[in-house]
This record gives structure tokens, C-alpha cells and sequence, in this order.
């Protein structure tokens, strides 16, 4: 099973409006597709529901029940092993991570939480690396005006839809929309769409692919000076990315605006992780379908907050 790279793909797949009644149905009907006729090498894919705790309230996601035995396809299509991932300088493949959460994902939510009232209510999100759609769900709930969650995997995006679907705690006026969007791709061939807050949730898992985080931070941020830029981290696989972050920001010539003490030579503020032990999370085994628990360290940083 290779997921295999393919630019046809790199389109709109959806646009729903939460708020409109026969497209909720519509969307309810799209999950229930999903559920009983995507299929991956002959076999019948099956989603289970996962609810992730976030501060006073709960959002509900929908997972791969057996994400190790597409994972391990993956692993095996790479050609490569777990402690070499990401390493390849090919063409790359369309990765399965984002068909489980990840504790980022919900490191994230937390955050969106405790900055809604500026970060969020009444504001256009751009989510990059949505996966199933913790912090999705979260900024929707929170009030935003628009969301656009962007993967570059198609099923992970109707696994989101399927979880918006069924979330009657959203604004009828709130907007969700899902867009396939490759982090590879030239800001000419895929813009990043306009938004007033991007969020980057545990996609930092490859050196190559952080590098691409930060061309397109820079990017967002040449094109609104005035953006809010929330990226969280739970892998800790590119510890220079701090460092490739805050040379991207200096290309174009904006400070982080971090409330911090981290200044450069210039006196720009620099952006600067912020850690912390998640406790007792629970999600996915990845490699083994069994759910784990166990305590992470995380890392979130804010960009002009």
C-alpha cells in the first residue's frame, strides 16, 4: 500500500457552511460513505470515535481503528525504518500520521483556548496538517468565523468532515471548509489561504518537512504582518527548528513579537518554545492498534500574540 504523491489531488475537496442544516445532513451522509465504503487494499476501513478532553469542554474525532497496519505499509513503501524516517530526499509519499491525534493537536486546542477572545472569535483560521481535526473542531467551537483545515491526505480530511458533522456545538454561523494543500508545493502553485490565525499542530516530524513549516510561516507572514501563528510540537525530532524558524522570519523582515526576553543582535524578539508535561495522554499505539497512555513533553509557541 503506497501512498503515493499525486497533483490531481491538489484541490478543494469540500466547502460546507456548519450553520446550513441540509449541508450538515449532506456531511453526515459523506462520514457514513467513509465509514462503510472506503476501502484500502481490498479491505473495508473502519472509523472509531475518539473523545479528546480539552480545558472545560470535549471535542469528538473519528480515527482509523487499525492505523498500524497502514502505518507499517507506509514504513515499508518508504523503503525505510523508524529511526531514518524523513531523511529521503524523494518525491514524497502522502504520509498516514494524520488518520490518529496527536498530543500537539490537543496542546493546541488548549492554547486556542486560552486566547479566544483575541486569538480566534470572530477570526479567519488556517489550519496546515489538520489530520482529524482536534484543533479544527476546537477553533469552531471557540467562535471563529471561518476555519479552513488543509491536509495534503484526502481520507484524513473526511474523517474531519465526518467529526464536524456531528459536532451540533458549533455556530450555525460559523464557516468549516477542508482544502488539500501540499506544504511542498510553491507559494505560486498553492497559497496558503488569508487568515488572521495559522495553526501548526505536530506536523514536525522530518527535517525536510519543518523546513517547509517555516518557508510557509515566513510566507503567511510577509503576506499579513499582522497574523497570529500558534505551532505545537510533540515529537522533538528537529530540535534546530527554533533557530530555521527565526532566520525565516528575519527574511522577511518580521519579529516574532514573542512576550519574552529572547532578542536577536537587531533587538527583534525571537520566537522561543514554551515546554511542558502533558500528563496521562491517551491516543493511538500508531505502530500497535492498541491505545497507549503515557506522559509527553510538549512544546507550543505563539508568533505575534
Amino acid at each position: 500500500m503506497a501512498f503515493l504523491l499525486d497533483s490531481s489531488h491538489r484541490r478543494q475537496i469540500t466547502s460546507t457552511n456548519v450553520g446550513n442544516k441540509s449541508s450538515r445532513r449532506g456531511r453526515r451522509l459523506l462520514g457514513m460513505k467513509l465509514k462503510s465504503k472506503s476501502k484500502s487494499s481490498g479491505k473495508e476501513v473502519t472509523l472509531i470515535s475518539r473523545t479528546v478532553p480539552i480545558l472545560n469542554f470535549s471535542v469528538t474525532v473519528w480515527e482509523w481503528k487499525n492505523s498500524a497496519e497502514v502505518v507499517n505499509a507506509y514504513w515499508e513503501a518508504q523503503g525505510q525504518v523508524m529511526t531514518s524516517f524523513g531523511t529521503t530526499q524523494q518525491k514524497p509519499l502522502l504520509d498516514p500520521f494524520g488518520l490518529v491525534s496527536w498530543p500537539g493537536s490537543v496542546l493546541a486546542a488548549r492554547e486556542l483556548c486560552k486566547h479566544a477572545e483575541i486569538a480566534v472569535k470572530n477570526k479567519n483560521v488556517v489550519v496546515l496538517g489538520a489530520g482529524v481535526g482536534v484543533e479544527t473542531q476546537t477553533a469552531a467551537m471557540l467562535g471563529a468565523k471561518r476555519v479552513v483545515a488543509t491536509d495534503i491526505h484526502p481520507t484524513t480530511l473526511q474523517q474531519l468532515e465526518y467529526g464536524i458533522s456531528r459536532n451540533d456545538r458549533i455556530d450555525d454561523n460559523v464557516v468549516v471548509q477542508t482544502e488539500i494543500l501540499d506544504l511542498f508545493a510553491t507559494e505560486r502553485e498553492q497559497p496558503i489561504p488569508p487568515c488572521d490565525l495559522l495553526i501548526v499542530a505536530d506536523v514536525l516530524y522530518s527535517e525536510i518537512l519543518a523546513s517547509q513549516v517555516c518557508r510557509r510561516c515566513a510566507e503567511a507572514l510577509e503576506k499579513n504582518p499582522n497574523i497570529r501563528i500558534l505551532i505545537t510540537d510533540s515529537q522533538r525530532f528537529v530540535p534546530d527548528f527554533i533557530d530555521e524558524l527565526n532566520e525565516a522570519l528575519k527574511r522577511v523582515q518580521v519579529s516574532s513579537h514573542a512576550n519574552n526576553e529572547n532578542k536577536d543582535d537587531a533587538g527583534m524578539a525571537l520566537a522561543a518554545w514554551k515546554v511542558q508535561t502533558m500528563q496521562k495522554f491517551k491516543g493511538s499505539g500508531v505502530i500497535i492498534d492498541e491505545d497507549q497512555t503515557y506522559d509527553v513533553t510538549v512544546q507550543s509557541l505563539w508568533i505575534g500574540l
